[in-house]
């Protein structure tokens, strides 16, 4: 099981390992299904830029560290009912958001780090429901990391599902924050610290955020975790950024955007190059990531040609040098 590009696919040798949805989160194309051409301008239609696929390069990869998809689905469900239920005038969801987060810390709990299922393996109109999981997934990892007890991770996660629930009322990026606050400060079953993950997860460290400029301590915890979280998942899923330059921009930023502790329990429990990304070695050999076992940023790697599995974290000489889409095409540019 890999990640690709939906350009990457190749009918003939591959075919899906995670279903796909459409607009309505019904299962459009099932896993174990190829995708007929005539279905490809579809998926690019609705949004799809991203596909999971089985194919003989994947074979024995499983992407353990990915969470449950229906899981995944469920939850985008939920924080759409919530912008939904905004929308309209009505009560947040709050017992199902607060059950969805249990799930979520669950999921998270489980593997020793999550590969995100990118927004870009989903329609276009629930892409900003699936950011907010991812969000919360991601920061639910940072909470675990900086030790946070039951309590703090369920508000953690809470606030991450509805950090942006300002959207829901203004289309105004420079607004949402501070609309998003007032909407749920008025809801007495959340408390200020799950409210103001909205109101600053878009403040910087060095005081150069929004929306009002407030730097250092200041800034909550809460708030510091959900802003890295969250531009890592933009980085994923909208810019289709590789993680590993992901991971290089964000602790580029540390003590600028980033308090140090949230940047290094985030590099704590991030995967830098999840299996099935391919590779090529600092010693020229290209392969495929199968699995990461005793170091997050040092996988196993399986070399092309030789059949041989290489342990990273056992060659102390030996790095990735390179990262290539499916076809392992070198630009020595």
């Amino acid at each position: 099981m890999r990640m690709i590009g939906i350009d990457e696919y190749d009918k003939n040798t591959m075919q899906l390992a995670e279903p796909i949805y459409d607009f309505k989160k019904r299962v459009l194309l099932a896993s174990g299904s190829t995708i007929h051409p005539k279905y490809m301008e579809k998926l690019k239609e609705i949004g799809i830029r991203s596909l999971i696929i089985e194919d003989a390069k994947s074979a024995g990869i499983t992407l353990d560290e990915m969470i449950d998809m229906p899981t995944w689905i469920d939850a985008i469900a939920v924080v759409e009912k919530a912008f939904d239920q905004v929308k309209a005038g009505k009560e947040l969801p709050l017992i199902e958001l607060q059950q969805t987060v249990k799930k979520l810390i669950g999921e998270v709990s489980a593997r020793k780090a999550i590969v995100l299922i990118p927004t870009s393996t989903i329609a276009d109109n629930l892409a900003q429901y699936a950011h907010a999981v991812n969000v919360a997934l991601i920061s639910l990892q940072i909470g675990i990391k900086l030790k946070f007890d039951q309590l703090k991770l369920n508000g953690l996660g809470l606030g991450c599902l509805l950090h942006d629930i300002g959207k829901a009322v203004t289309d105004d990026h420079a607004l949402h924050p501070e609309k998003g606050f007032q909407l749920l400060k008025s809801n007495r079953e959340l408390s200020l610290l799950v409210t103001h993950i909205a109101f600053q997860h878009h403040e910087s460290f060095d005081g150069s955020g929004f929306p009002r400029g407030i730097k250092g301590n200041d800034i909550l915890d809460y708030a510091q975790v959900c802003s890295v979280a969250n531009d890592y998942e933009n980085m994923i899923s909208k810019e289709e950024v590789q993680p590993h330059e992901a991971l290089e921009r964000i602790m580029a930023l540390s003590e600028k955007k980033y308090s140090h502790s949230a940047v290094l329990s985030f590099t704590n429990g991030i995967i830098s190059y999840p299996p099935g990304t391919h590779v090529r070695l600092n010693n020229g050999l290209l392969g495929i990531v199968t699995r990461i076992e005793s170091h997050l940023h040092r996988p196993i790697v399986k070399v092309q040609g030789i059949n041989k599995e290489l342990d990273l974290s056992e060659q102390s000489t030996m790095f990735i040098e390179k990262v290539y889409n499916d076809d392992l095409v070198e630009n020595r540019d």
